[in-house]
């Protein structure tokens, strides 16, 4: 996939679009929005703050939250976190 796509174009090896901010919804607990609280992700309702939107970073190669783009989700065993964006994917 080349590295120079633009915001809003589509990766297709991702299938996101490139910051272009989107909402990530709980099928599993009443539609319920992944929300940022201080660094910790969280379920709650929908509440249309920039805590609650995220975005794919082309050059990283992650899920960065729109309110604090420094973080990114991550996965450490079953659980998920938020970090630091700190590295690329390899």
């Amino acid at each position: 996939m080349p590295a120079d796509l633009k915001t809003g174009d589509m990766n297709k090896d991702w299938g996101l679009k490139v910051k272009t901010p989107f909402f990530i919804v709980s099928n599993i607990d009443s539609g319920r929005y992944l929300d940022l609280v201080g660094n910790q992700p969280v379920i709650k309702r929908s509440n249309g703050r920039t805590s609650q939107k995220w975005f794919f970073n082309q050059k990283t190669k992650t899920i960065q939250s729109w309110r604090t783009k420094s973080y990114s989700l991550t996965m450490r065993g079953k659980n998920l976190k938020v970090g630091g964006t700190n590295s690329y994917w390899y």
